[in-house]
């Protein structure tokens, strides 16, 4: 399995185009949404149409109006946390649990790729981990369903989403190849999108930036469908994934 190709997938969930009703060429939309669904949409930027980024939102890590000193500090914690896991080594205070199989959907696209999953001695809490060569990536999640997703490249953290009562809720980023900078930000509130949603590109231009002003089922809305959660696939008598035909 080719994790790198889930950051492509997520890059391609957020790609960057424009949209125009007839007789609206001046307003912007955000891609892959329904149009109907973005009344209270404010697009300010797309990829056609970029802004030169101030300093108020500068792609830094250490920008505390996008990451607060306690991200700063987590995203710090999270690489330690991670540092030196294997498939027979899990982070510090778990031990191994089982192997698995899962299954990830993006669009029509659906990967089923192995698991190992790892307890904590002190909590109900456990880590479902999937490796390839450069990558890993891992879902934490306490018996409450709270927790974070976060995937790493060559020993880098690329990407972060936090998890409440099983649902997005909170930070959504991606970091891209630099852990300092990120490439995209959004937060989420009980599962939709609340606020800005900014994307820069390589040049520090801002490629996509809107604001939500309601609390927005983004999910729900978009027209080419992605599926962030892990989903268990059964196994068949020889520990093999059945089809999922």
């Amino acid at each position: 399995m080719k994790l790198r190709c889930y950051t492509l997938i997520i890059g391609l969930f957020f790609a960057v185009c424009i949209f125009a009703q007839p007789n609206q060429s001046k307003r912007l939309f955000f891609p892959f949404l329904n149009l109907e669904s973005q009344t209270n949409i404010v697009v300010v930027a797309t990829w056609e149409h970029p802004q030169v980024c101030s300093m108020e939102y500068t792609n830094l890590i250490s920008n505390t109006n996008l990451f607060s000193v306690t991200d700063q500090k987590l995203f710090q914690e999270i690489t330690l946390k991670y540092r030196g896991v294997a498939t027979n080594q899990g982070p510090v205070g778990t031990v191994f649990k089982e192997t698995g199989f899962r299954q990830w959907k993006a669009g029509k696209l659906i990967k089923i790729f192995p698991i190992v999953c790892f307890v904590y001695t002190n909590s109900a809490a456990q880590e479902e981990i999937a490796f390839s060569d450069r990558a890993f990536f891992a879902k934490y999640r306490t018996q409450q369903g709270d927790g974070y997703d976060v995937q790493f490249i060559d020993g880098s953290l690329n990407e972060y989403q936090e998890y409440k009562n099983g649902v997005l809720d909170g930070l959504c980023t991606i970091f891209g190849g630099n852990v300092n900078h990120c490439n995209i930000w959004a937060r989420f509130v009980k599962g939709k999108i609340v606020g800005k949603f900014i994307m820069w590109g390589e040049d520090g231009l801002i490629r996509l930036e809107a604001e939500f002003n309601t609390p927005f089922d983004y999910l729900k809305n978009q027209t080419v469908k992605f599926d962030l959660a892990w989903t268990e696939v059964p196994t068949n008598s020889t520990g093999s994934a059945q089809s999922s035909k």
